[in-house]
């Protein structure tokens, strides 16, 4: 799970003493400053062999149209790539009923000047897509954290495993 999925589910389940327990923090500055993988939605698609092309148009304009609904009804999860969609972000970030304290979340609302894409400083592409997808970096953090494995033997194998995938996409031409 990821930060904001677990203590939203501790608010949900109405557990108050987890939930209390449970903070945020900004992605850490590094070397090469602040750059974290908050879910900022940035790319829709509609494919060329699709059904309904026109339709599909009109959803994403209503979707990026109506975008503060959206933001709301992810509960934070699903940051706008058009910040312009939900002018109120920080106002509703700072002040959530839901939360304890209220501005719990308080610590996202600059989360769009450091989040980058899945692939930084490369592009996301579907072996990225992959490599997240299946968990391999939070496998090989766990693995190591944990003692399961080396921290060099859990990066030689999450390396092996990103080879094989990168490798995989590329024979498709994907890559």
């Amino acid at each position: 799970m990821n930060a904001i999925s677990i203590t939203r589910m501790a608010e949900e389940e109405n557990n108050a003493e987890m939930s209390r327990n449970i903070w945020l923090a900004r992605s850490p500055a590094g070397p090469a400053g602040r750059i974290g993988l908050e879910h900022v939605m940035a790319v829709y698609v509609i494919w060329k062999f699709a059904e309904n092309i026109e339709g599909a148009k009109k959803f994403l304009v209503d979707y990026v149209g109506n975008y503060r609904e959206v933001f709301l009804a992810s509960k934070f999860y699903n940051f706008p790539c058009y910040p312009s969609t939900v002018p109120d972000l920080k106002k509703l970030i700072s002040n959530d009923p839901k939360a304890d304290p209220p501005n719990k979340y308080k610590v996202l609302e600059d989360a769009q000047d450091w989040a980058t894409n899945l692939g930084y400083p490369g592009f996301a592409n579907a072996a990225v897509d992959e490599i997240h997808g299946r968990g391999v970096i939070t496998t090989m953090l766990a693995k190591a954290a944990t003692g399961k494995a080396t921290p060099e033997d859990a990066i030689k194998e999450a390396e092996e495993t990103c080879r094989k995938i990168f490798a995989y996409w590329k024979e498709k031409g994907l890559v």
